[in-house]
C-alpha cells in the first residue's frame, strides 16, 4: 500500500500550484529562468504593467517563488529554485507536443 506524505504536504503543493497558474507570473518566471531582475526590466521585456508586475512579484515572492534583493533604491528578484522552472518547461514541453498532435490530426483547441 502506498503510504502518502502528510496533509500538509499537499496543501503547500496545491499553494504552490495556485500560484503559478497565471500566464504573467508563468511569463515571468520564463524571463527570470535567465536571471535576476529589476521590476522595470520585467515589465519592459513581458510588456506587463509594471504596477501589474510587483503585484504578482509579491504573490510569488509570498510563496517563495521568487527572492528579492534590494540595491539602493532598485529591487531585483530571482528564482528561488531552479526546479520550479524545470517543472513549468516540463509542463511547457506536453502543451507544445499536445499542440503538435491537433495540429497533425486536424483538431482545433
Amino acid at each position: 500500500m502506498t503510504e502518502l506524505p502528510a496533509d500538509e504536504i499537499f496543501e503547500r503543493h496545491a499553494d504552490l500550484c495556485q500560484v503559478l497558474c497565471n500566464a504573467k507570473r508563468q511569463k515571468m518566471l520564463y524571463v527570470l529562468k535567465d536571471g535576476e531582475r529589476t521590476v522595470t526590466g520585467l515589465a519592459e521585456t513581458t510588456d506587463i504593467p509594471q504596477p501589474t508586475v510587483s503585484q504578482h512579484l509579491r504573490k510569488m515572492r509570498d510563496k517563495g517563488v521568487v527572492t528579492k534583493r534590494t540595491e539602493g533604491n532598485r529591487s531585483y528578484y530571482t528564482i528561488r529554485d531552479d526546479r520550479l522552472v524545470e517543472a513549468s518547461m516540463k509542463i511547457r514541453e506536453v502543451l507544445f507536443d499536445t499542440l503538435e498532435e491537433e495540429q497533425t490530426l486536424g483538431l482545433e483547441a
